[in-house]
C-alpha cells in the first residue's frame, strides 16, 4: 500500500513538472518576440496565460518612448527608437505600470506606427503609452474597456522646438513638473485607418510646425522583413526610417522554441486580466459577448417591435372610440331648439336683486322657510291680499284727486272774474 502512494505521488510531481508556462502558440505567440527580447528583460507569468515582458538596464526613472525621435510618414507620427527592443514593444502591444514590477509590456500582434495618447498646449507637447486596455477598432479608433485616466508620471513633455529633434530624450521636461503641464493641457488621440494602414494622426502637423517655427518633412520608411538586416541599417546614417516585422518564415521558426524561461509572478499584479483586449483570449471573449449582445439586441428589437404594435393598436382603438362618440353626438344649430329639451328652473328677479344689494335677511328669511314652511306659505299670501287692497283703493285715490283738481280751477275762474269786474268799476 505504501508504494502505491509513493508510486502515485511520484507520478504526480512528474505530471506537474510538466505542466510548466509555455509560450502561446498560434497566430499570436511570444514566440516571435521572445528570442529578440530576451537579452534586455525577463519574461513573467502574471496569470494563466498572461504572460509579459519587462526590460531591464533602465533606470528608475525611465519611460518608454522616451529614447528615439518621432517622424512624420505615410502612417503619420511614427516613433523611431534608438532601443534594440524598440521594434517589437512600441509598435507591437502595450505597456502598463505596474506598483511592483514596474513597466512591463504586453505583446500583441497588430503593427502600429506607435500606441500613444497625446497632450498639448499653446506651450508643450506630451504623449505617453496607451495601457492593454485600449484597442484600435477600424471605424472607431482607440477603443477603451475601461474608464482610463493615465497619470502624470507617465507622460514625456517637451517644447515645440525640441519635439523634432534627433536627440528628443536630452529636452524632455523634468517629471516634477509633470503634474503642473499635464493639468494645463488638453488630451486627444488621432488614429484612423486609410486602407490597410493604421494611421497615427496624433496632434496636427501643421499646428505643431507654427508652433515650433520650422518646417517638417515626411520621411521615407522602409520596411524590413529581416532582423539582422535591420539591426545593420539602424546603425546607417541616412534619413529613411527603417521598420522591422517579422515574416511569415521567422514566425514559423519561433513556433519551435525549446528552452523557454518564464518566471513565475511573485506577487498579484494590479493589472485587471478580464479587461485586456489586446491578446487572443479576450478577443475570443470578446466574440462571445458580442454573439450575446446581437441576441439581447433581437430581444429587444423584438420586445420593441411588440410594444410599438400594441401602441399602434391602443391609438387605432382610441381613435374609432372617439369617431364613434362624434358620430353619436347630434350637433344642433343655433336658431333651431332640440325637441326634448329639459325646461330650466326660472330664478325669481327679486332673489337676484337681493344678492346684488348683499341684503343680509337672505340668509334667515331661508332658513327660516327650510324650519317653518307654514310661515313662508301665509307671508306669500299676505302679501297678495296687500297687493290686492292696493289695486282696490287706487280708484278711490284717482276720484278724491280729479274733484280737487276741479275745485281749484272754479275758484281760479272766480278769482278772475271779480279782477274783471273791480277793472270795469274803476
Amino acid at each position: 500500500m505504501k508504494k502505491l502512494i509513493t508510486l502515485t505521488i511520484i507520478l504526480f510531481l512528474v505530471s506537474a513538472s510538466q505542466f510548466e508556462a509555455k509560450p502561446r502558440i498560434g497566430s499570436f505567440s511570444i514566440g516571435m518576440f521572445y528570442s529578440s527580447l530576451s537579452p534586455y528583460g525577463e519574461w513573467i507569468e502574471l496569470d494563466t496565460g498572461l504572460i509579459v515582458w519587462r526590460p531591464n538596464s533602465v533606470h528608475s526613472y525611465w519611460r518608454p518612448y522616451s529614447i528615439g525621435r518621432w517622424s512624420w510618414t505615410k502612417y503619420g507620427w511614427y516613433w523611431d527608437s534608438y532601443e534594440p527592443f524598440g521594434w517589437a514593444t512600441y509598435h507591437y502591444g502595450r505597456w502598463y505600470y505596474d506598483d511592483y514590477y514596474g513597466w512591463i509590456w504586453i505583446p500583441d500582434n497588430v503593427w502600429g506606427p506607435a500606441w500613444v495618447e497625446w497632450r498639448y498646449d499653446d506651450d508643450y507637447i506630451g504623449w505617453a503609452p496607451l495601457p492593454p486596455y485600449a484597442q484600435f477598432r477600424i471605424g472607431f479608433g482607440i477603443y477603451f474597456s475601461i474608464n482610463w485616466r493615465s497619470h502624470h508620471s507617465y507622460w514625456n513633455f517637451v517644447t515645440y522646438r525640441h519635439f523634432h529633434n534627433h536627440r528628443l530624450n536630452y529636452y524632455l521636461i523634468d517629471y516634477s513638473r509633470n503634474y503642473k503641464i499635464f493639468s494645463r493641457t488638453k488630451y486627444r488621440n488621432n488614429y484612423y485607418s486609410d486602407r490597410d494602414r493604421i494611421i497615427n494622426g496624433g496632434i496636427d502637423r501643421e499646428y505643431i510646425e507654427r508652433r515650433s517655427g520650422y518646417r517638417i518633412a515626411e520621411r521615407n520608411i522602409s520596411e524590413v522583413n529581416d532582423l539582422e538586416k535591420y539591426n545593420r541599417s539602424r546603425k546607417s546614417i541616412d534619413e529613411a526610417v527603417y521598420s522591422y516585422r517579422p515574416g511569415d518564415r521567422e514566425i514559423e521558426n519561433s513556433r519551435d522554441l525549446k528552452n523557454v524561461e518564464i518566471k513565475r509572478a511573485e506577487r498579484r499584479s494590479s493589472l485587471d486580466a478580464e479587461k485586456i483586449v489586446i491578446n487572443e483570449r479576450s478577443s475570443s471573449d470578446r466574440e462571445l459577448r458580442n454573439e450575446r449582445n446581437n441576441d439581447r439586441t433581437i430581444d429587444t428589437n423584438n420586445r420593441t417591435g411588440e410594444n410599438q404594435g400594441n401602441d399602434r393598436r391602443d391609438i387605432f382603438r382610441d381613435n374609432t372610440e372617439r369617431n364613434s362618440r362624434n358620430e353619436e353626438r347630434k350637433i344642433t344649430p343655433r336658431n333651431e331648439e332640440p325637441k326634448n329639451r329639459v325646461e330650466e328652473p326660472r330664478i325669481e328677479r327679486r332673489n337676484i336683486e337681493e344678492r346684488n344689494n348683499r341684503n343680509v335677511e337672505i340668509i334667515p328669511r331661508r332658513e327660516e322657510v327650510r324650519k317653518n314652511p307654514e310661515t313662508s306659505s301665509n307671508r306669500e299670501y299676505k302679501r297678495e291680499s296687500e297687493s290686492r287692497n292696493y289695486r282696490s283703493e287706487t280708484p278711490s285715490r284717482s276720484v278724491e284727486k280729479s274733484e280737487r283738481t276741479n275745485t281749484s280751477k272754479e275758484r281760479k275762474s272766480d278769482d278772475r272774474s271779480t279782477e274783471r269786474s273791480n277793472e270795469r268799476r274803476r
